[in-house]
C-alpha cells in the first residue's frame, strides 16, 4: 500500500538546449514501440470529446476539465511501454483514484483550465464580435466537394484577437504543463504544482524552447508536405492519409512530454516511477 501522505523530495535539474531535441527524439522512438496502442489512446480521447459535444454543454465543460489529465495519462502509458507493460485506457482516470487530495488537486487543475480558456474566449468574442471564432470554424469545416477549405478573409482586429488568443493559451499552458504530473508523483497541491511548473519551465527555458520550436518545425513540415502532395494527388485521396499522420504526430507529441518531465525533475517518491533513468534513451524494442 502506497502512503500518499509521505513526504516527497523534488529537485530541479539544469538542462542544455539540446535536451529539448532529445525529448522529441526519444518520444518518437518510444511511440514506434507501440504505434497502434498510442494512436488508439489518442483516438479514445477524441471519441470522448465527440460524444461530450453530442450530449450537452455541461458534458463539454466536464470533458474540458479532464483535458489536463490527457498528458498525465500519456505519461503513465509511456512509462508502461518502457517497462514492457500493456497499454490501457484506464491511465486517464487511474490518477484520480490515488488519494482524495490528489483527486481534488487534479480536478482543481481542470477547473483552472476551463475558467482560463472560457474566460479568454468570452473576452476575445467581446472584442471582435466573434469574428476570429467564426474564421476558425470556417477554416476547419471540410468542404462538400472534398477540396481543402479556402482561407477566409480576416480583419486587422480579428487577426489581433486571434494572436491574443494564441498567446493567452500559451500562457495558460505554462503553469499547467507539469502540474498534473507533480500532483501525481510529487504529491503537490494545486497551487504548489502550478508554481513549480512555472519555475521549472523558466529554469529549463533553453531546453523547453528547443522542444517547442522542434514541434512547431515538425508541424510546419507536415502542413507543407500535405499541401504539396494534395496538389499532386487531390484532396479526396489525401484525407485518410492526412488524418492518420495527424493522429500519429499528436500521439508522439504526448509521448514526448514524459521525457521532458523525467529530465526536469528528480523525484524521491514511494509512488511507482518506473521509467528509464533521467537522461537515458528508452530501451531498444
Amino acid at each position: 500500500m502506497v502512503d500518499a501522505s509521505a513526504p516527497v523530495k523534488i529537485r530541479l535539474r539544469s538542462l542544455p538546449a539540446a535536451a529539448g531535441v532529445s525529448w522529441i527524439r526519444r518520444g518518437f522512438r518510444t511511440f514506434w514501440r507501440r504505434p497502434l496502442g498510442f494512436c488508439g489512446l489518442y483516438l479514445f480521447v477524441v471519441a470522448c470529446l465527440i460524444v461530450s459535444m453530442a450530449l450537452s454543454p455541461i458534458a463539454v465543460l466536464l470533458m474540458m476539465a479532464l483535458l489536463p489529465m490527457i498528458s498525465l495519462g500519456f505519461m503513465l502509458a509511456t512509462e508502461d511501454v518502457l517497462n514492457d507493460l500493456p497499454l490501457r485506457a484506464s491511465v486517464f482516470w487511474a490518477p484520480l483514484t490515488l488519494s482524495p487530495a490528489a483527486r481534488r488537486a487534479l480536478l482543481g487543475i481542470g477547473l483552472v483550465y476551463v475558467a482560463a480558456t472560457v474566460g479568454l474566449a468570452v473576452a476575445a468574442n467581446w472584442v471582435d464580435g466573434g469574428e476570429a471564432t467564426r474564421w476558425m470554424e470556417k477554416l476547419m469545416t471540410p468542404r462538400t466537394d472534398g477540396k481543402m477549405p479556402e482561407m477566409p478573409p480576416l480583419s486587422g482586429l480579428g487577426t489581433g484577437v486571434l494572436l491574443l488568443k494564441t498567446f493567452g493559451l500559451a500562457l495558460v499552458s505554462i503553469p499547467l504543463w507539469h502540474a498534473p504530473a507533480l500532483v501525481h508523483w510529487g504529491r503537490q497541491g494545486i497551487a504548489q504544482a502550478m508554481f513549480s511548473s512555472v519555475v521549472s519551465i523558466w529554469r529549463t527555458r533553453a531546453a523547453f524552447g528547443a522542444y517547442i520550436l522542434g514541434w512547431v518545425t515538425i508541424g510546419l513540415l507536415f502542413l507543407t508536405t500535405l499541401s504539396l502532395v494534395t496538389v499532386i494527388v487531390g484532396a479526396a485521396a489525401m484525407t485518410l492519409a492526412a488524418f492518420t499522420c495527424l493522429v500519429m504526430l499528436t500521439a508522439a507529441f504526448y509521448v514526448s512530454i514524459w521525457f521532458g518531465f523525467l529530465d526536469t525533475f528528480e523525484i524521491a517518491s514511494t509512488l511507482p516511477y518506473r521509467g528509464v533513468a533521467p537522461g537515458d534513451d528508452p530501451p531498444a524494442a
